[in-house]
């Protein structure tokens, strides 16, 4: 036992471990958000896709309900947008609209970004640990959806 402590104070110790210690996505968490998503679509009527993505935008999660009318592509999309920027899509939007350096920027990367409303960049302790998205339906009703699965996990992410 003793060994593992040296080596884990030793870790903690370098600046590159230092940088990436500290609140992370959980797999079980990641599962319980994107499922807490496509139930609350499921609740409106909305047969949907959720994804959740780590702090790199990497997938973590992918759900699609059996009736969503898409295979899941936008989801990851939309979770991995909001992390680069830490913006919900409701806000990159608009933006696209209007800023043609941020438009940009998403039309760079169209297999990698889509900031469209329904995606949410997730915190914990103040920190930017992933992003949660929802696609395959109204923008406005995938925010609903993402904004209501995040709050069921408040305590543990926001």
């Amino acid at each position: 036992m003793k060994r593992i402590m040296i080596v884990s104070t030793l870790l903690a110790a370098t600046p590159a471990f230092a940088q990436t210690a500290g609140p992370a996505l959980d797999l079980p968490l990641s599962i319980d958000l994107a499922r807490a998503a496509v139930d609350a679509c499921a609740a409106r009527g909305a047969a949907v896709s959720a994804s959740v993505v780590d702090d790199k935008g990497n997938p973590l999660v992918v759900l699609r309900a059996p009736a969503s009318p898409k295979p899941p592509v936008a989801a990851p999309r939309k979770a991995a947008t909001a992390v680069q920027f830490d913006a919900p899509g409701s806000a990159m939007e608009p933006r696209e609209k209007d800023d043609p350096a941020f438009a940009a920027l998403i039309k760079a990367e169209p297999d990698r970004l889509n900031p469209h409303g329904g995606s949410l960049p997730l915190h914990m302790g103040g920190r930017l640990v992933g992003g949660l998205a929802v696609a395959d339906t109204s923008h406005e009703t995938a925010d609903a959806c993402a904004r209501e699965a995040l709050a069921r996990f408040a305590g543990q992410v926001n």
